[in-house]
This record gives C-alpha cells, structure tokens and sequence, in this order.
C-alpha cells in the first residue's frame, strides 16, 4: 500500500509551521519592541527573480528622468545623497539578473555604496501582490487587518545606508522580508537600543516610533512594508473620501474670485456664498449615510487586498461557455448594504454591488463543488436568470474571483 503524496503533506506542514511562527510573533513582538526572526513561509516566501524582474519594469519609465507623483517610484541612492536622474544606472534590458546588474555597477561606480528602491511596486505584477497578500494574511488574521493601505517597496542594495525610516517609522510600523544578502537596522533618536542584522531569509519588524536606518550588505533584495500607526493619517483618509464625495456633488464648479471686505471696516459682513454652500455640503454629507456606506465599501476593497495596495487592474474579461469549468480564485469579501438585499462584493481591491441571494448560491456551490461547469451553476438560478449567472462567473474571472479549468490566465 502506498502512502499519501508528500507534497500536500509538506505543503500542510509547512503552513502549519509558518501559524505558528505568526502566532508567537503577534503575541509576543508585534508593535512592541524591534526583533528579527526565520521568516514565516520559509525562505521562498517571495520569489527573489520575480521581485526583481518587476523593479527592473518599475524602473525603465525613469531610465529617461524623473518622474513625479508616479507610481510605482523609483529612488537610487549613494553614499552623498540621491541621484535625481540617474539614467542608465538603473537597470535596463541588459540587466536580465540582479547579479549581471550589480556586476555592471561595480564597473561603472567603482564599489560606491548604491541603493535601487521601488515604492508600491506589487501594482506591476499580479502574481507578487498576491503573493505578498498571502504572505502577510496569516498575520492580519491575528492582529487585525489594517484601515489604512499598507505600503510596499522592493530595494536592491549594496554597501548604502538609508535613512528612509528616519522620516517614516514614526508614523509605521515595518516588516521586512530579506531576500539576499543582510540588512542592519540601526537605531536613532533616545529610544536606542542595539542594532539589528537580519540575512536571507530572516523577517526583521521595527515598530512604530523608533526612528532607524537600514544598511545594506553586498547583493542585498529586500521586501519592505509600512505598516500605518499614526491616527493623524486615519483623519486624512477619512477627509480624503468626504473630499471626494463634495467634488462629486460640486460638478465642474471652479473656485471664484470675490472682491475683498472693506476696508474701513463697515458694513455687513461680506457674503461668501461658494464658501458657505461648500460648508453647508460638508455638513450634509458627514450627516449623512453616504459617507458610511462609502466607507464600507472602501474597508471592503482594502481587506479584499490586505491592505495592500493600489492594486493590480482587473485581467482581460472572456466569454465563457456553458461546458467550461469554473473554480475559485483570489478569496471574495461580502458586506450587506443597509436595505439587507444587496451586498457589496470585493475582490482583488475592485468592488461591485450584487442584489438577491443568487450569488451567495453560487458562491457556496463553488466552494462545495471544486469546478463545476458554467451550466451547473446557471441551474441555480432557473429558467431565464442564466445570463444572470454568466455575468456574475465573467465578472468575478476579470476580478480574478474565479479561473477557468484549463484556460491559461494573463498576467
């Protein structure tokens, strides 16, 4: 008699492995004091090729000059400061390994200190940001999922220090995967404390609050998250949704020009009308359960990602056919809406509103049945619902809800 396949079972030993790892760590570490241990998920947790083939797509755009407000953002540093334009000193076709780039640099700036970081680089490849989602899942299910979008950031570095999180860490918490290499967290400020020094496959977390810089060793990749943990920029973000709702109701209305109060001093008061009906929007819309229900459906979209975010656009949409089969993709987040028949339903960070029951029928029939065919699940709905059903089932395979059995799927 044969026994079961080792592969299920080491993949089963190794996710047990990794809870518990996540369950020692948000018990004893989390937000509480800077530590380094082996990362949870092992030293494959990302794909050291794949992070840098996408810093290489990130980087190309700026390889002609800077580009501001962009995202993904790309930053090069030395030893003197950052390089504002630095042109062909990031990595280009040519530079098809992280070790065939580092070998062209160490030619070209005769063993300087360098330092490659790329901010929200996930939004480029689908296949990393979910990656990184799963990676970091396990943890949010202990300590709560984050409000406030978490940012990421790959860095290739070699012999530099960056003092990013002099400026950051008081308002983040971090969470670094190291790839290659070693990284030295050196504290600053009256909190101190020894420095710490993680190498490939090591998780270092540094709490908020603790300013520090990070000094790379020789060929070092790193995974970097932040983590928010000031309350001022859960106001922003609230302030920044209230502002969105106001521009909406406001149209293409532009900002006027009045002519000044008196100068003397008398008179009425000088009426300000755009100023006052823009007071008096802002008071109806925070009233009012727009605003709610417009957060709901924000903290929906953030927990479908984990936070992470922006997110990767939706892939290609396809028509399906009733004999293709369907199975479950990226896990879908439900939030019931106030008239208690709708729902909001988040996938990937992209949201839509779905009426009835019939989708949460389809939804369990999914997880039930594995890859049931598009006719089975039309079946759910009756005669004359099935285009119902195939919308759905398209819907959710360009969210990535679902995938097609058999069907290769784009980036």
């Amino acid at each position: 008699m044969t026994g079961p396949d080792p592969a299920p079972a080491e993949a089963a030993a190794a996710a047990s492995a990794a809870a518990v790892a996540w369950d020692g760590f948000a018990a004893r570490h989390w937000a509480r004091e800077p530590v380094v241990l082996p990362a949870p998920g092992g030293t494959d947790a990302v794909d050291p090729r794949l992070a840098y083939a996408v810093m290489v797509e990130a980087a190309w755009p700026f390889r002609t000059g800077t580009r501001f407000r962009a995202l993904p953002d790309v930053r090069f540093l030395v030893d003197g400061g950052r390089i504002r334009a630095p042109g062909d000193l990031l990595p280009g076709p040519g530079d098809t390994t992280a070790a065939r780039y580092a070998h062209r640099l160490d030619t070209r700036m005769e063993g300087r200190g360098r330092l490659l970081a790329v901010e929200q680089p996930l939004v480029l490849d689908h296949r990393l940001w979910a990656g990184v989602r799963e990676l970091v899942a396990p943890l949010w299910e202990r300590i709560g999922h984050p409000v406030l979008p978490v940012v990421s950031e790959l860095a290739l570095g070699d012999g530099a220090v960056d003092g990013d999180g002099l400026t950051r860490e008081p308002v983040h918490s971090t969470l670094v995967w190291v790839l290659r290499g070693t990284l030295t967290a050196v504290p600053h400020g009256p909190a101190g404390g020894p420095a710490l020094t993680a190498g490939a496959g090591d998780l270092l977390h540094w709490p908020a609050g603790r300013p520090y810089a990070l000094r790379y060793g020789a060929r070092t990749l790193a995974l970097r998250l932040l983590v928010p943990g000031d309350p001022r920029l859960l106001t922003e973000a609230v302030k920044d949704v209230v502002a969105g709702i106001l521009h909406e109701r406001r149209g293409d209305d532009r900002v006027p020009y009045l002519p000044p109060p008196p100068a003397t001093g008398d008179g009425p008061a000088p009426d300000v009308p755009h100023l006052a009906d823009a007071g008096r929007a802002l008071r109806e819309v925070t009233g009012a359960d727009r605003l709610d229900r417009a957060l709901g459906v924000l903290w929906a979209r953030r927990a479908s990602a984990a936070a992470l975010e922006p997110v990767p656009d939706p892939r290609p949409p396809v028509r399906l056919s009733p004999d293709d089969r369907v199975r479950p993709g990226s896990p879908v987040v439900r939030m019931p809406l106030e008239d208690g028949r709708s729902w909001v339903w988040a996938v990937d960070g992209h949201a839509f509103s779905l009426r009835g029951a019939l989708g949460e029928r389809v939804l369990e029939r999914l997880r039930r049945d594995g890859a049931p065919t598009v006719r089975e699940l039309c079946a759910l709905a009756g005669p004359g619902r099935e285009e119902g059903v195939v919308a759905l089932l398209e819907k959710l395979y360009a969210l990535r809800g679902v995938d097609v059995a058999g069907r290769e799927a784009p980036k």
